[in-house]
């Protein structure tokens, strides 16, 4: 009686752990995005004009912030470089914007050989100089 009793606690057991570490998809989907601040970046334009921005990243996992952080420099020198690709006539349209988010995702992501950039945001963005 007590093995049996022993043996069906084991299996519920297992049951209701498979189905607490099951997720779905849409479960998954759920889990709540991880940034990385990179803070003001400042970057030269064409026409001698300046970008001064604030420059969040939407990355892959909590795993890889400390990443970004390590390689803090080189990733200051990938969004920079990325910046620096626009004309100025690009920062002042949306779809310019868009472009230069892309750019630096295509940048870090191309520096660390994997897709961990989802997104790039600036919540601030304001083109001077000239």
């Amino acid at each position: 009686m007590v093995v049996a009793l022993a043996i069906l606690i084991f299996i519920l057991g297992t049951i209701a752990g498979f189905l607490i570490l099951k997720q779905t998809p849409e479960q998954a989907a759920a889990a709540p995005p991880v940034y990385v601040n990179l803070g003001p970046v400042i970057a030269q334009v064409g026409g001698g004009r300046f970008i001064r921005t604030e420059v969040q990243l939407e990355i892959a996992g909590p795993e890889y912030a400390g990443l970004f952080e390590t390689y803090r420099p080189q990733v200051m020198d990938r969004v920079v470089n990325g910046l620096g690709q626009m004309s100025e006539q690009d920062l002042y349209s949306i779809e310019g914007k868009r472009k230069a988010q892309e750019v630096i995702a295509a940048h870090l992501n191309h520096y660390f050989e994997k897709p961990l950039v989802e997104e790039v945001y600036f919540s601030s963005f304001m083109v001077s100089g000239g």
